[in-house]
């Protein structure tokens, strides 16, 4: 019989649609892609892993530029109506 549980260097699902706060902390995402970058230069996967794990990083790093991006938005926003709406 086999065993139900997945191995336990498995990654947890992503979860990149989710709405929840987790799904759109950027330090728990970018944890996540360091912990992603580690094991793909660690080398120690088949082709095939190495590829799936490739691709949920990208879509890691997406979502944290897309955060980033956001951020720096409204900073800019801010700093427009400390100077009175002025653009600099």
């Amino acid at each position: 019989m086999t065993d139900p549980t997945p191995e336990s260097n498995a990654q947890p699902p992503l979860g990149l649609d989710s709405t929840s706060e987790e799904a759109e902390n950027f330090e728990t995402l970018f944890s996540r892609l360091e912990d992603t970058a580690a094991q793909l230069e660690a080398g120690a996967m088949s082709l095939e892993q190495s590829v799936a794990l490739y691709e949920q990083g990208m879509e890691l790093a997406e979502r944290c530029q897309t955060l980033l991006t956001d951020v720096e938005q409204r900073i800019e926003l801010l700093r427009q109506r400390a100077n009175g709406g002025e653009l600099q």
